[in-house]
C-alpha cells in the first residue's frame, strides 16, 4: 500500500453550493452572533463593498481575531472564503471549525500551487477572498513587507480589490479584565481594479501590485500603523477607481 500524501484539493469552495453548506452557515452565523456580544464595532466604508463580481478583500494582521471580525462584518452581505496558514489546519479546535466552515490552508515559504489553483477557482467563481498581504502577524502592529501572492492573484485572475485596516483587536480578550468588550475600528477603501499593460511581466506586475495594494491600506490605517509603506500610493493610469 502506497503512503503517499493525498492531493491537497479545495477547489470544491469554488462551487455554487459552497455557500449553502449547513456548516458554512452555521459558523458564519455562529462568527457574527459571538462578535456582537463580544465586541464593539467602529465601521467606516462598508457601503462601498461591491454585491458581486470577484473580490480580493485585504487587510492588516495584527491579531488572530483579525479575519473574523471581519467576516463577522460581511455576514448577510458576500460568501467569504479565507486564506489561513497551513499551520491552523492541525490546532484542535480551530483547525476543526476552519475546516468545517471552508478555508484555504496555505503553506508559508514555498510555492503552495494547491492553494493558488484554490484561490483562483473562488475569485473566477465571483466569491470573495479574504487575505493578510503580510503572510503573518506583525510583531508591532505596523504594516511589514507584504508576500508575492496577493500580486500574483491580481496577475492571473484580474479581481477588484479593497483595502481594510483593523484596529482594536489586539485589546480582546485583555478588554474584558476592566468589564469592557474591546472596541475594534474597520476602515474600508474604496474598491478598484488594476487594469495591467499585455507587456508587462509577472514578476513587475507581482512589484507593482504589492506596492500600490499595501500602500492604499496604509491609508485606511492610523499613521503610526503604516510602518514600511507609510507614503501614499502614487497615481497610475491603470488603475479603475470602483
Amino acid at each position: 500500500m502506497s503512503n503517499a500524501t493525498p492531493p491537497r484539493d479545495y477547489r470544491w469552495l469554488a462551487s455554487p453550493d459552497a455557500p449553502r453548506r449547513w456548516p458554512t452557515r452555521f459558523w458564519i452565523t455562529a462568527i457574527a452572533l459571538l462578535d456582537r456580544l463580544l465586541m464593539r464595532s467602529d465601521v467606516q466604508g462598508l457601503e462601498r463593498l461591491p454585491p458581486t463580481g470577484p473580490l480580493i478583500l485585504y487587510y492588516n494582521h495584527i491579531h488572530y481575531a483579525d479575519p473574523i471580525a471581519i467576516m463577522a462584518r460581511l455576514y448577510g452581505r458576500r460568501h467569504v472564503v479565507a486564506m489561513a496558514k497551513a499551520e491552523l489546519e492541525r490546532m484542535f479546535f480551530l483547525g476543526w471549525a476552519t475546516r468545517s466552515y471552508g478555508a484555504i490552508f496555505v503553506k508559508r515559504g514555498e510555492p503552495d500551487v494547491p492553494a493558488l489553483r484554490a484561490a483562483l477557482a473562488v475569485l473566477r467563481r465571483g466569491y470573495t477572498l479574504l487575505i493578510a498581504p503580510e503572510g503573518a502577524r506583525s510583531p508591532n502592529a505596523q504594516l511589514i513587507p507584504a508576500k508575492k501572492g496577493l500580486g500574483l492573484l491580481v496577475y492571473r485572475a484580474n479581481p477588484m480589490l479593497m483595502p481594510v485596516g483593523v484596529w482594536g483587536t489586539t485589546d480582546f480578550p485583555a478588554a474584558y479584565k476592566r468589564l469592557k468588550r474591546p472596541l475594534v475600528h474597520y476602515r474600508f477603501g474604496r474598491p478598484y481594479r488594476f487594469h495591467l499593460p499585455s507587456k508587462m511581466t509577472r514578476r513587475e506586475a507581482e512589484d507593482i501590485v504589492i506596492d500600490y495594494a499595501m500602500r492604499r491600506l496604509a491609508q485606511c490605517l492610523p499613521e503610526g500603523m503604516r510602518g514600511v509603506y507609510a507614503d501614499p500610493p502614487p497615481e497610475l493610469p491603470y488603475v479603475e477607481e470602483l
